[in-house]
């Protein structure tokens, strides 16, 4: 069974005024501590020293030793054939008149000094505060619709990927401390669209799971979220999908209607494209509804993690190009509009395919097997022109059995776009996303990015709300029939905005 144990806070920047209206957001049982943070450092993944063979003579005998290369070279030892060792001299190197060409890849183990004579001072860290948290402390609160003023638990089929679970609210409770997510092989009837076929049907689906959902009763938008997560099932067992993850507060996952071109829109640019194709486009000239003219609209998704187990290691399979296999956990942000042209899967980008700006940490990897979707809906009377691509900017970072069955923290920074506002020093910024996993930095998407591909996509400034769920998919991985639990211990978001949704 799978079981997730998770305390969810949400902290926002601190201001001179208070958040009055965020105050019964905040449990009770969060300790102080926990309730300011302020950002990670992004330490890249640096290249690695190569290793250079270097041939010696030894006293009884010729044998080869190996050793790292430096920049300021080094001293090597030869192993002769009796065991017996010599150094071998080399002249000490006077320092260039100018600059080498190529840096060392290593750190220097203190900052060099100041190249000129400033008082500059960097500004401090920015530091966030709790505006949201849920320690999930109370056993048996129930999640169903209208029971739990923070969440609601899903009572429904699945229609997306090729779903073979069914959403059942029972199947998400608290035990012991800790939020559960309970997957297990159990049947439900139910009558579903069959889009192939255009008509009503009934089908069996022989999974149930749950989906927690904190949809139009928080959202927020920009900051840190992070959760302590024990992911289901087996690392070498596929077909559990467990994903913690936000979306933007104007379409509901699963009620498919709701996303048609919305999802995952993040585009304030008029174009040709989106003039036809985003259901709220900066083309509209018209303002209702709380929506203003000129300012596009969407549902962009963030996710913290998708995780795929299984046994297709890297550099094997759909995987052959990759230095990560199964499992993995993938940290992407799905944008629309997408990028023409774009590489095809299972390819490296070619120049100009892809976006720039973007860093990524140890055992990590450009997803190449998914660059993202192409978005076509069976009422559209002009696919030419309604029709999209979405981007899927990804990243997947090998993970082992260890994470499976203990708990892991997971952490997304989102620092969304400002013009140039008071609150961000009247310096104009394109926002950035930060993924990491036990504070060890996974990825870096930077707004510039976006900006620069020309496609008028951006960092989400949409209020984005909350989701926990385990799906079960015979796309995800290979699939086998398994039951399990996902527990998450503690799910901290922290904001720049107390906004929640009415």
């Amino acid at each position: 069974m799978t079981r997730l144990a998770s305390l969810l806070t949400i902290l926002a920047s601190l201001m001179a005024v208070p958040f009055p209206s965020c105050a019964d957001w905040i449990d009770q049982d969060t300790p102080e501590e926990a309730r300011t943070v302020t950002p990670l450092p992004v330490i890249p993944a640096h290249v690695k020293t190569k290793k250079k063979k270097v041939k010696s003579k030894g006293v009884e005998g010729n044998s080869t030793s190996t050793s790292n290369s430096t920049a300021g070279g080094s001293s090597t030892s030869a192993k002769t054939s009796s065991g017996s060792t010599k150094k071998q001299k080399h002249k000490r190197r006077e320092p260039t008149s100018i600059p080498t060409f190529m840096p060392s890849y290593s750190p220097t183990i203190v900052p060099s000094a100041s190249p000129t004579d400033t008082d500059y001072v960097p500004p401090p860290p920015r530091t966030y505060e709790l505006v949201f948290s849920d320690e999930f402390n109370s056993d048996h609160r129930s999640f169903n619709d209208g029971h739990d003023p923070r969440w609601t638990a899903l009572e429904k089929n699945d229609y997306t990927n090729d779903a073979q679970h069914y959403y059942a609210a029972s199947h998400a409770y608290t035990e012991k401390g800790n939020l559960v997510i309970k997957t297990e092989a159990a049947d439900t009837d139910i009558v579903g669209f069959n889009d192939v076929r255009g008509k009503k049907e009934q089908v069996t689906k022989h999974f149930k799971s749950a989906m927690l959902q904190s949809w139009n009763k928080f959202c927020f938008t920009g900051g840190i979220m992070e959760a302590e997560i024990s992911l289901p099932g087996k690392s070498t067992v596929g077909g559990l999908w467990p994903a913690f993850w936000m979306l933007g507060n104007l379409a509901r996952h699963t009620y498919v209607g709701s996303s048609e071109h919305v999802w995952p829109w993040s585009s304030s640019t008029c174009t040709e494209k989106s003039a036809t194709a985003q259901l709220i486009s900066a083309c509209d000239r018209v303002q209702h509804y709380g929506l203003h003219k000129g300012v596009g609209r969407g549902a962009p998704e963030i996710d913290v993690f998708e995780v795929q187990a299984g046994k297709i290691k890297a550099n094997t399979g759909p995987y052959f190009e990759m230095s990560v296999g199964q499992p993995f956990m993938s940290t992407s942000y799905q944008v629309a509009p997408g990028r023409l042209p774009r590489p095809g899967e299972g390819w490296w980008p070619a120049p100009g395919q892809w976006y720039d700006n973007l860093t990524s940490g140890w055992n990590t990897s450009l997803n190449i097997v998914f660059y993202g979707t192409y978005n076509h809906f069976r009422d559209d009377t002009d696919p030419a022109s309604q029709d999209y691509w979405s981007d899927a900017i990804s990243y997947n970072r090998q993970l082992n059995s260890s994470y499976f069955g203990k708990f892991h923290k997971y952490r997304i920074e989102w620092d969304a776009p400002d013009d140039g506002s008071e609150a961000n020093n009247f310096t104009k910024s394109y926002g950035y996303l930060r993924w990491f996993i036990d504070n060890e930095f996974i990825l870096e998407i930077k707004g510039e990015g976006l900006n620069t591909s020309g496609t008028g996509a951006e960092i989400s400034s949409e209020p984005m709300y909350i989701l926990l769920n385990t799906a079960v998919s015979s796309q995800w991985g290979e699939f086998f029939l398994y039951a399990n639990r996902l527990i998450m211990p503690s799910v901290m978001p922290y904001s720049q905005h107390c906004a929640v949704s009415t």
